[in-house]
């Protein structure tokens, strides 16, 4: 399995350098966050062991269970929709939420981190309209980043979305462009924004309309266990 990591690792690095070449990028502009829901910590801490140092979760049962088991040099991202009531647990692991929608959380998150701390955010936003998806809508975008940028204890490093399922390249690309658009209108408040869109079946797409974030599972890991 190590060897599987290791080569399925390489080739999404040279995937992702190859967007970047096409986009006329460096390849540093770009930080692939390895998505390891539903799978071990064994795996995640062989992530960890072959360099990878952005590891994304969903899941804040997977995070308790999990990360108390690691050791090495890596950030984690909460990915996944976040209930103000599992806040707690994810701020004792989590470096960066990249989910925040509302602004309840904002104030939920606020409330529970203590003293010093500070936490880097992304606003998740829903760029393709789809009611499945969480995330506060284009229009609302602007007053949650003014709310983050507000916060003592809040860092606002930028935004996210997920594109359009069982969608075309086109669909898919506008509503990666559309955050890049947002980002854009919102550069007062958030300074050289991470963009964070892209997954493993439409990364590359995302690297060449701006993602400087890709989240990359199953390419990676494999499928959910």
């Amino acid at each position: 399995m190590a060897l599987d990591l290791k080569e399925r690792l390489q080739q999404i690095n040279e995937r992702i350098a190859a967007a970047c070449k096409r986009s006329g990028r460096e390849r540093s502009s770009v930080q692939l966050i390895a998505v390891t829901k539903t799978h071990s910590a064994d795996i995640i801490q062989s992530l960890i062991d072959l360099g990878v140092t952005n590891i994304g979760e969903n899941r804040v049962q997977e995070i308790v269970e999990k990360f108390p088991h690691l050791h090495g040099n890596f950030t984690l991202h909460m990915i996944g929709h976040l209930q103000t009531n599992k806040v707690g647990p994810v701020l004792e692991y989590a470096k960066c939420i990249q989910s925040i929608d509302r602004e309840k959380l904002v104030d939920r998150i606020e409330h529970l981190l203590q003293g010093d701390k500070s936490l880097d955010v992304l606003i998740e936003v829903n760029t393709s309209g789809e009611e499945s998806k969480s995330g506060c809508t284009p229009d609302e975008c602007r007053a949650l980043c003014q709310r983050v940028s507000a916060s003592n204890v809040l860092k606002l490093r930028g935004l996210m979305t997920i594109g359009p399922l069982n969608a075309d390249e086109r669909a898919i690309r506008n509503a990666f462009s559309l955050l890049r658009t947002l980002a854009e209108k919102n550069s007062d408040l958030i300074s050289k924004p991470e963009l964070s869109m892209g997954m493993s079946g439409d990364f590359e797409w995302a690297i060449e309309e701006g993602a400087t974030m890709v989240r990359v599972g199953s390419s990676l890991v494999g499928g959910r266990n």
